[in-house]
């Protein structure tokens, strides 16, 4: 695209212009006439304007600096204006000026406003919104997304003025112009997916078999939906309070499958043991005879009865008895 715009420029020059042949087929009468002149010509030069003026061009007592002399490039294209068309363009415009060598040559570049692919985002999924879109949803465009540049007076914002979308698929095409208000300097057509969003738990530091893991010891990552595996936990009850069977890295998703109940009390450790009964509770010192998880049963004994009991671990020094049965 950028290579036919080129040539279109370089064709509307030859006609505005006119071309003949070189003009440096006698360097020793050519040197001197640009020296005699006091101009020098530039090697590199960037435009703001959508116009190449002879100012932009060449150095020292420009007649009539600001004329123009061809269309500018695109915003942040540039275009090489070799030794042939300089001269041509001189003798159009009575120009003192003659190439001292055929590699004379001005590369202009148009200065631009580029515009970030988090602004036409935004855009795209406010457009998405309108159609029905709800909730905690993010896109992907397909390849590297759009490239947009603007003049520099031109405002950086982005309208969507067409869009299709596939609810069953997530995907969309929309066509795009900037800057949203007024004439289009820029448009591209855009494809990609829109997906949804989910907050997943994560442990904030490595953890290993026999750590229990506390809400402290939780981060929160969000990752789209689809690609949330079958058994990964969502939910932070579901995280806390377990141990993992293998060490797990930080800020990665787990599985359920990956933890089991942290150990809360150890056998033969002293525990206090809640009698509850109705609006009465009555506690006692045990011992356990097995290890426990909160909410698992075990068998403790009172130490001063010597009598067993069956309590539910409520922490890690605590049970609980309801209905307290005994075997001697």
């Amino acid at each position: 695209m950028i290579a036919n715009r080129l040539r279109s420029i370089f064709l509307m020059l030859a006609l505005l212009i006119g071309t003949t042949g070189p003009a440096w087929a006698d360097d020793a009468v050519a040197a001197p006439q640009t020296a005699s002149a006091g101009l020098s010509l530039r090697n590199e030069v960037e435009v703001d304007d959508h116009l190449i003026r002879l100012r932009d061009l060449f150095t020292g007592a420009v007649t009539d600096p600001n004329r123009p002399v061809a269309e500018a490039p695109a915003p942040g294209e540039s275009v090489t204006l070799d030794a042939n068309w300089l001269a041509a363009m001189a003798r159009q415009v009575a120009l003192p000026w003659q190439p001292e060598t055929r590699f004379d040559q001005v590369r202009v570049t148009r200065s631009g406003i580029a515009i970030e692919p988090g602004t036409v985002k935004v855009a795209l999924l406010q457009a998405l919104n309108a159609r029905g879109l709800s909730g905690d949803f993010d896109i992907a465009f397909d390849g590297e997304g759009p490239r947009l540049m603007l003049p520099t007076n031109a405002e950086p914002t982005v309208a969507v003025q067409t869009m299709t979308y596939d609810p069953s698929s997530g995907r969309f095409a929309a066509a795009i112009a900037a800057p949203a208000f007024g004439p289009a300097e820029a448009t591209a057509t855009i494809t990609g997916r829109a997906y949804s969003m989910i907050d997943v738990p994560v442990l904030n530091r490595r953890i290993s078999p026999g750590d229990t893991i506390t809400e402290a010891d939780v981060a929160w990552i969000t990752m789209p939906a689809d690609r949330v595996g079958l058994g990964v936990i969502t939910e932070l009850a579901d995280l806390t309070g377990k141990t993992p069977r293998r060490p797990i890295k930080a800020q990665q998703p787990v599985r359920s499958g990956d933890l089991i109940q942290a150990i809360a009390i150890t056998k033969g450790s002293l525990i206090t043991v809640a009698l509850e009964q109705g609006n009465m509770t009555l506690t006692i010192q045990g011992k356990a005879l097995q290890n426990g998880a909160i909410g698992e049963s075990i068998r403790v004994v009172n130490t001063q009865s010597n009598r067993t009991l069956d309590a539910i671990v409520v922490s890690s020094s605590r049970v609980s008895v309801t209905s307290p049965t005994s075997t001697e």
